[in-house]
């Protein structure tokens, strides 16, 4: 399993790499292009997840900050 907190961008995207190779290899076309469609759609709901995190996380923060006194 790669350690995604102690891996460089290359070390990445080396075993991104690896990985497409092992899943494409002795496969048609028609299977790589299923399979890699699948693969973008699994990657766009878990961007779509974290993006939604963080927005959440970032309105919990602004709701504990005490607020700021006007100046006029």
């Amino acid at each position: 399993m790669i350690d995604f907190k102690n891996c460089t961008p290359e070390e990445l995207s080396l075993a991104a790499e690896a990985f497409a190779l092992t899943l494409t290899k002795n496969q048609d076309a028609d299977y790589i292009n299923v399979l890699g469609n699948f693969v973008v759609a699994v990657g766009s709901i878990m961007l779509t997840i974290a993006a939604q995190r963080e927005f959440l996380e970032s309105l919990n923060k602004k709701e504990k900050q005490p607020e700021k006194p006007l100046n006029h």
